[in-house]
């Protein structure tokens, strides 16, 4: 259902006692109705619920609600009659169903109304998907209406429910559960998104910062990103290969189990040669095989993470099987398809060496291959051919060889002691000296040649500095990219997206930017592509008119990725001013990012036009559309901007469940607090600015902590 689907209708009426006549006297929507003033309509968010609020010939009050572990919505109306005569009301729970991936599955849709057990189940009998029902706590009919008298100043409160289950006899069950339970469970439900959201907190003197750090970064990343796949601007639920792992990212400091079941689900999604599915469905195994350049290599960025936060190396060893299916043909883009075929396991090593090898192709410039697009899914034309290079790409690639070097070290010394000890086992049961000892239960793995591996890690990394930084360089930035006819994109040569922001903050990020290059694409960055006046940063610029580069060229001048502020790119040039202790420079950009800071009055807030607290895909930079934002909730970027806030602003650096503290925050912040929850334990972080420039627990200078998983603790930290 969208948004327009479901409605909660209110009449009110007189009874004429003598002619026995209804007189209508008004019809509006509870939850939100453009035919009324909007100034008679107040609505809240929180975590987990919303409330509506209207005053009219009586007042009311909605809360609507999604428990966290049942498929129902609960609808809490409150009613009282605020006119001096009784007055009575007709409320209808209005649906529009589909039931069905197609808009036109609803002519199989059939009603049965239950009247003995006040309840509409509707079913679409050519799924047969199980049951949507609807019922409430006064007697309903088949419309779903139920009618109420109120006398004057009287109140009621009546419940409302929409809900799937498989059959007729869970439909039964939830909902007694919850006409029963609505306040307890509206209650748990609150209760458990405060504590699921809050562990890390911040209490510091820019509170738009502490309420998206305590509520709205987590709450959006869990409840569209990852739960639903879905919000206003789509809703698919498919997984995406690269978008899911980047969400889970960020929720490692909220539960690590996010990030490496993400891992271990993607791998699943990974064909044995080494590509990968940009999108699938988990119900139907419905996928897209692409030529996409970067979503696989977002698997070892991802393994890399996880490791390097928990020290748990044994996800290496952990195994999933490779999708089987015929590979792209020489003219083929991509293909959907359903993919429902495996061949062998591989461990998550395996899976990740596959990975980089199959990205590690190069062009004449010694940059790796752009295909139908990277990270920018719009740059689509660049290098179709499969001659074209990125150089975003390239340092994107060069940060995952240099860290995963230390891996190939470790999973090789792994495989030899694993290899010892099997043939230890068999040498000890053939002389009949330990019976319980069985090589079979020794992990076998596959004959990998660790040194050659290494060897082309090192050469490729040698290669990609040295081209990054000569064959990529601009002058004054790094370029974006060479097309399929070697001509460049992100340079100063051209008339329109003379420089583009990811190849410079990447630059910074991956530390692959030769040292004074560094600093200058960042200051060419700033020069260029932070707009003021509109309170944004942009992705590139000149907007594209002419050049045509794939699909975003389509867009419109300073639409989304063609000249607008993509906020998921400006989140990247925030870090890279973290790390080159551009502490001032870094906040400013952080504003221009955080939702609410583009809402502080109602000039701003029309202006901006999108929810104030949940981080937006896109902000306009276009001449009639300026700081309007755009396709808010499901956007990648506030996982982005919760790693961004925790870990570079208030520099919470967990490796190996070992806690540094590195904060980058403005002058203005003199004092603040952090809490970060780790298991069962809470650590309590006082920060305040002192020359000392140290870290203290327990009484005693510490440079790095070592986290317990139980306990209470109070860390200060002096920094200048």
């Amino acid at each position: 259902m969208d948004k327009q689907s479901e409605k909660i209708i209110l009449s009110s009426y007189k009874v004429n006692p003598s002619k026995k006549q209804k007189n209508m006297l008004n019809t509006w929507n509870l939850t939100f109705d453009d035919s009324q003033s909007r100034k008679n309509y107040v609505t809240c968010f929180g975590l987990g619920y919303v409330k509506y609020y209207l005053k009219n010939e009586i007042y009311q009050k909605c809360t609507q609600y999604v428990p966290i572990q049942d498929s129902v919505k609960v609808s809490i109306i409150k009613i009282k009659n605020i006119i001096n005569e009784d007055i009575n009301l007709k409320i209808k729970y209005d649906l529009d169903l589909q039931i069905g991936e197609n808009y036109d599955d609803r002519r199989f849709i059939v009603n049965v109304f239950k009247e003995s057990l006040n309840m509409n189940l509707y079913k679409n009998i050519k799924n047969n998907s199980g049951y949507v029902y609807v019922t409430s706590s006064e007697k309903i009919n088949e419309k779903n209406e139920i009618e109420i008298e109120l006398k004057k100043n009287e109140e009621k409160e009546i419940v409302f429910l929409i809900g799937c289950e498989e059959n007729e006899e869970k439909c039964l069950d939830k909902a007694t559960k919850y006409i029963t339970n609505y306040k307890e469970e509206l209650e748990n439900t609150k209760k458990y998104w405060v504590e699921k959201t809050g562990k890390v907190s911040s209490n510091t003197p820019t509170k738009s910062f502490d309420i998206m750090q305590n509520k709205w970064l987590v709450y959006q990343t869990i409840v569209s990103r990852i739960n639903s796949k879905s919000g206003f601007y789509q809703a698919s639920g498919g997984y995406g290969f690269r978008d899911q792992l980047q969400d889970s990212l960020g929720m490692k400091y909220v539960d690590i189990n996010y990030l490496k079941n993400q891992i271990l689900l993607c791998a699943k999604h990974q064909f044995a040669e080494g590509d990968v599915e940009h999108w699938w469905h988990e119900d139907s195994n419905l996928g897209i095989r692409t030529r996409f350049s970067d979503d696989l290599l977002w698997l070892p960025y991802a393994v890399l993470e996880y490791i390097d936060f928990t020290g748990d190396y044994s996800i290496l060893n952990q195994t999933e099987k490779y999708l089987k299916a015929e590979e792209l043909q020489e003219n083929e883009e991509d293909r959907v398809n359903i993919y429902n075929e495996y061949e062998d396991n591989g461990t998550i090593f395996e899976h990740c060496i596959k990975a980089i090898e199959r990205a590690s192709k190069f062009g004449k410039n010694n940059l790796p291959l752009m295909k139908s697009g990277d990270w920018n899914d719009g740059m689509n034309k660049v290098g179709a051919k499969e001659i074209g290079e990125s150089v975003w790409l390239g340092f994107f690639l060069y940060d995952i060889l240099n860290r995963f070097m230390p891996l190939v070290d470790y999973e090789s010394k792994f495989v030899k002691s694993q290899n010892m000890s099997k043939d230890m086992a068999i040498a000890i049961n053939d002389n009949h000296e330990r019976k319980d000892a069985n090589a079979e239960f020794i992990q076998n793995v596959n004959n990998i040649n660790y040194d050659e591996i290494k060897e082309k890690f090192s050469i490729n990394i040698e290669n990609l500095r040295k081209a990054l930084n000569e064959n990529a360089w601009d002058g004054r930035w790094y370029k974006r990219a060479f097309d399929d006819n070697g001509k460049e994109v992100g340079s100063i040569k051209e008339e329109e997206c003379k420089i583009d922001s990811i190849a410079q903050s990447w630059s910074v990020i991956s530390n692959c930017g030769d040292n004074d290059k560094k600093y200058i694409s960042i200051e060419s960055a700033e020069n260029y592509l932070i707009d003021n006046e509109n309170n944004l940063i942009k992705l590139l610029t000149p907007a594209l008119e002419k050049r045509n580069l794939g699909y975003i060229s389509s867009y419109a001048e300073g639409l989304r990725e063609n000249g607008g502020q993509y906020t998921h790119a400006a989140i990247w040039l925030l870090i890279a001013e973290i790390l080159l202790k551009y502490n001032e420079k870094a906040f400013e950009i952080y504003k221009k990012i955080n939702p609410i800071e583009h809402s502080l009055n109602k000039e701003s807030a029309d202006k901006y036009k999108v929810e104030p607290y949940v981080v937006e895909a896109d902000i306009c930079s276009g001449e009639y559309l300026a700081g309007r934002g755009g396709w808010t909730w499901y956007t990648g970027s506030s996982s982005w901007l919760y790693k961004a806030q925790v870990e570079y602003i208030l520099g919470i650096k967990i490796h190996h469940g070992i806690m540094k503290i590195e904060p980058c925050v403005p002058e203005l912040w003199k004092k603040f607090e952090v809490k970060i929850k780790y298991y069962d334990a809470e650590y309590l972080i006082k920060y305040s600015r002192n020359s000392k420039n140290s870290t203290v627990l327990d009484g005693k200078n510490v440079e790095e902590i070592t986290l317990e998983k139980q306990g209470n603790y109070t860390i200060n930290r002096y920094f200048n």
